[in-house]
C-alpha cells in the first residue's frame, strides 16, 4: 500500500507540474474609485477602489482613473503617465494632509492629465499640485487653501520642472492660496525648452503673487501664453515674470484681466533683451502699485488695444499717457 501511495503521489506531482502556469493579471487601462469602494477590490466599475492612490498604482501606464461618485479620494503621488478624471456632476475631492501636497507628480517623460478635481488645502496643505517632471494638463479643477509652506511653497499649482515640459492649465479656479500659479524652471543648462498655456483661469484672493513665471537660472528658451484669464484681488502682483538669464523668454498675454491686486498689475524683471512680454486686448486697472513695470533691457510690447489706468502710482513705468498705448 505504501508503494502504491508513493506512486500516486508521484503521478499527481508530475501532472500538476506539467500544467501551464496561470498568467499574471494584466493591468487595466481603465479603473474606478467610489465612496463605497475598497482598496482590496480590483478597481473595476462593479468593484471600485476607495482611493486615487491605489487606483493609480494598479492602472496601466497611460490609463485612466475615473471617479464614479462624489467623495474624497485622498492625496496622490504620480510616477507614470495617467489621466485622473471625474465626469460632470461628480466632485472628486483631494484633501491634502497637514504639511503635504494634494497631488505630487514626478514622472520624467510622462504625460499626466488631471481633470475635474477639487483640491483642498484648508490652510495646512503645502501645494495643491507640485510637478517636478512630466507634461501636465490641469483642466476644470478648483484648487483652494494651500498656504502652509515657507519660501515658494504654499502654491495652488507649483511647476518646478528639471527638464523640458509642456503644460496646460485651463478652465480652472486657483484661489485662497499663498501663491496661485508658480512656475520655476529648475533644470540643467541643457534641459530643454518649456512651452506653457494658461487659458480661462481665475486666480484670485491669493495672499502673494497670483501668477509667477520664473526662468530660474537655466539658459533654455521658454514660451508661455496667458489668455482669457482673470488675476484679481491678490496680495502681490497680478502677473510676475522674472528671467535671470540672457535667453529667449517670451510671455504673451491676450484678453486677460489684472485688476485690484495689492502690488503691480504686471511686473517684469531680469536680464537679456530676449526677454519679452507681449500684451494685447487686456485690462490692467485699479492695482495698488504700477499698472505695468519692468527694468532696463526687458521688452514689453503693447498694441494700442489695452486699458491701463486707475492704478496706484502710475499706469506704466515709462512716460506714456493712456491714449497712446502703442508698440514699444
Amino acid at each position: 500500500m505504501t508503494k502504491i501511495a508513493s506512486l500516486l503521489t508521484l503521478l499527481v506531482t508530475v501532472l500538476v507540474s506539467s500544467l501551464p502556469a496561470a498568467p499574471a493579471l494584466a493591468q487595466r487601462d481603465r479603473v474606478f474609485v467610489a465612496s463605497y469602494g475598497s482598496d482590496t477590490n480590483p478597481c473595476t466599475f462593479g468593484s471600485p477602489c476607495k482611493t486615487f492612490q491605489n487606483a493609480v498604482d494598479v492602472v496601466a501606464t497611460g490609463g485612466e482613473v475615473t471617479a464614479i461618485d462624489s467623495a474624497g479620494f485622498g492625496p496622490i503621488n504620480i510616477t507614470k503617465s495617467v489621466t485622473i478624471t471625474s465626469p460632470a456632476g461628480v466632485e472628486a475631492g483631494i484633501a491634502a494632509a497637514a504639511g503635504g501636497n494634494a497631488v505630487t507628480v514626478n514622472a520624467p517623460g510622462a504625460s499626466v492629465v488631471l481633470s475635474g478635481l477639487t483640491l483642498i488645502g484648508s490652510g495646512v496643505g503645502v501645494n495643491g499640485i507640485q510637478a517636478t517632471a512630466a507634461n501636465l494638463e490641469v483642466v476644470n479643477c478648483a484648487i483652494r487653501g494651500f498656504s502652509n509652506g515657507a519660501g515658494a511653497n504654499g502654491v495652488g499649482i507649483f511647476l518646478v520642472p528639471g527638464a523640458a515640459m509642456n503644460f496646460l492649465i485651463s478652465n480652472s479656479i486657483v484661489a485662497d492660496n499663498a501663491f496661485g500659479i508658480y512656475y520655476l524652471y529648475n533644470g540643467s543648462s541643457a534641459a530643454g525648452s518649456i512651452n506653457g498655456v494658461i487659458d480661462h483661469v481665475v486666480a484670485t484672493n491669493n495672499s502673494t503673487d497670483s501668477i509667477s513665471i520664473n526662468s530660474g537660472n537655466v539658459a533654455e528658451p521658454s514660451y508661455v501664453t496667458i489668455s482669457n484669464t482673470t488675476s484679481s484681488n491678490n496680495g502681490g502682483d497680478g502677473l510676475n515674470v522674472t528671467n535671470n538669464v540672457a535667453t529667449r523668454f517670451i510671455v504673451e498675454v491676450d484678453l486677460s484681466y489684472f485688476n485690484n491686486n495689492h502690488n503691480n498689475g504686471i511686473a517684469v524683471s531680469g536680464v537679456g533683451s530676449s526677454s519679452v512680454v507681449l500684451l494685447g486686448r487686456s485690462v490692467v486697472t485699479s492695482n495698488g502699485g504700477l499698472g505695468i513695470t519692468w527694468n532696463a533691457g526687458i521688452t514689453v510690447a503693447t498694441y494700442g488695444d489695452n486699458r491701463i489706468n486707475w492704478n496706484g502710482t502710475n499706469d506704466l513705468s515709462f512716460d506714456l499717457d493712456n491714449t497712446d498705448d502703442t508698440l514699444r
